[in-house]
């Protein structure tokens, strides 16, 4: 059913002539539109029109997986659900600790959070900071990048991988060309929303990349 729900999502963004790049839905677009378009107005009639089918399954479906701490803090209303989101994200995995030790450090920010009435950005840098994303990128290192997309391009045309290194890319030119001035505040929140889901993707990646490199244990006799 959440795949469900994330293909409806996705089939809006693209239109009709758009059905060749990535993966073939499992299912057909007629009844992906339909039942948008079904959900689109129970959500007029349940919210007023307040939460958009993009923001429902985007934002509050994915409080299905929350941890159970992170939903609470959430209901008490000491963070919003910007902020549950990226707590959300400090799992045993990331962290490389305990589900306990996951879950004291998530109570442990909620606490600190609430009690100095920090910001959203704060958290969010903290969290970022937690799981070692505050990272920067050298011309050198996207020199490397543009390299490695040239290659794709030379060895194999219809590959679709480049398409990866082409939006990594994009976003590096961005950070340096955009200036403060130019972001406002809807275009910041459009942006950490979508922001998010990346980080998830990127994260996805890593994990594979983690597990094709591990080193297997010997045995020992």
């Amino acid at each position: 059913m959440l795949r469900f729900l994330y293909a409806v999502r996705h089939v809006e963004r693209r239109p009709a002539t758009d059905t060749r790049r990535g993966r073939p839905s499992r299912w057909r677009r007629d009844d992906l539109l339909r039942a948008a378009g079904e959900l689109r107005a129970v959500l007029e009639r349940a919210t007023s029109g307040r939460v958009s089918l993009s923001s429902f399954i985007g934002q509050y479906l994915p409080l299905l997986n929350f941890p159970a701490d992170v939903v609470e803090a959430l209901s008490s209303e000491r963070i919003n659900l910007q902020e549950a989101a990226q707590l959300a994200r400090l799992t045993p995995e990331r962290l490389d600790t305990t589900p306990h030790g996951a879950r004291k450090l998530r109570r442990e920010i909620v606490h600190s959070h609430f009690a100095m009435k920090g910001s959203q950005n704060a958290l969010r840098a903290r969290v970022s900071e937690l799981l070692g994303e505050s990272i920067s990128v050298s011309s050198t290192e996207m020199t490397a990048v543009v390299q490695k997309m040239d290659k794709l391009l030379e060895i194999d045309p219809a590959d679709k991988h480049h398409f990866f290194y082409e939006e990594m890319k994009r976003l590096f030119y961005a950070m340096r060309q955009i200036e403060p001035e130019d972001v406002d505040d809807a275009g910041l929140e459009a942006f950490m929303r979508a922001s998010d889901e990346l980080s998830n993707v990127l994260y996805g990646f890593e994990l594979k990349r983690r597990q094709r490199t591990k080193v297997p244990h010997k045995l020992s006799f």
